[in-house]
């Protein structure tokens, strides 16, 4: 009975060690930077800007604004 309540606990540890590194994996942010503009990516969100623009996408969300020329 010993041996066997030993195998389950190591077993549950190593399904709750998997799940943890699974769930960190998952929820990565992304950052890039070129000399372009810059892009974030996040779970459900995304944002670029770079020299003419910026834009913001979300669910439900999509917003481009374009930046200025003329330093107003």
């Amino acid at each position: 009975m010993a041996r066997s309540t030993l195998l389950v606990i190591i077993a549950a540890f190593v399904i709750l060690g998997g799940a943890v590194i699974l769930a960190q994996n998952t929820g990565t942010t992304t950052y890039g930077t070129a000399d372009e503009g810059t892009r974030v990516e996040a779970p459900g969100t995304r944002v670029e800007s770079d020299s003419d623009k910026t834009r913001i996408q979300a669910p439900g969300v999509d917003i481009t604004v374009p930046k200025n020329k003329d330093g107003d």
